[in-house]
């Protein structure tokens, strides 16, 4: 299912109108029409957040990336085998932009 499908599925979930759902996310009626009908592909970081916030929704699940936990375990395994081919200067930069991201993710909730 692609995003826009998913948005579509959570606006008659919440039996929302278009223009509700767009002046709580601070774009035009027809920006979200475009999205659930697939015309616009690529909406920004910034609206993707908000409409996660606005339906309840993480990220990953408005855009189709919410993994199994088996996948999960694979990916992470796959980043911790790349971090062992970096330098520990290079890990510690890693480890930093990592904390840096959860940091910002805390303040944001």
């Amino acid at each position: 299912m692609e995003i826009g499908e998913r948005l579509f599925s959570l606006r008659q979930k919440t039996g929302e109108s278009l223009q509700q759902v767009a002046d709580a996310v601070g774009v035009s009626k027809a920006h979200i029409w475009e999205l659930e009908k697939g015309r616009s592909k690529n909406p920004s970081f910034e609206l993707v957040r908000k409409l996660a916030t606005h339906y309840g929704v993480s990220i990953d699940v408005l855009t189709g990336e919410d993994m199994e936990p088996g996948q999960r375990d694979m990916q992470i395994e796959r980043i911790h085998r790349s971090l062992e081919d970096l330098s520990e200067r290079d890990r510690g930069i890693v480890e930093q932009m990592v904390a840096s991201m959860a940091a910002k993710k805390a303040g944001d909730a």
